[in-house]
C-alpha cells in the first residue's frame, strides 16, 4: 500500500436483523471516508447465526478493529 493513495476512518460494528429476519453486521464510520461517502457496508453472516451470536461477533470486532483503510491504485 506504500505507493497507493490511502484513506482511513474510524468505525464501529452494529448487529441488526434484516427485514427478512437474517442477522447482519453493519459498519458505521465515525468520519466520512470520501471514497465511501455514498456507500453502506454490511456483512452477511452464515445461515443459522443467531442475533445473539451476531451481537457477540460485533462486540468482538469493536474490541479489536480500530478502523478501515481504503487504498486506491
Amino acid at each position: 500500500m506504500a505507493d497507493k493513495a490511502v484513506e482511513r476512518g474510524g468505525c464501529r460494528f452494529i448487529a441488526a436483523q434484516t427485514a427478512d429476519g437474517k442477522p447482519t453486521i453493519a459498519m458505521e464510520l465515525f468520519h466520512t471516508v470520501p471514497s465511501l461517502a455514498t456507500a453502506s457496508i454490511a456483512f452477511e453472516l452464515l445461515g443459522g447465526t443467531t442475533l445473539a451470536q451476531a451481537k457477540a461477533l460485533a462486540e468482538a470486532m469493536n474490541e479489536r478493529i480500530l478502523g478501515i483503510v481504503v487504498a486506491h491504485s
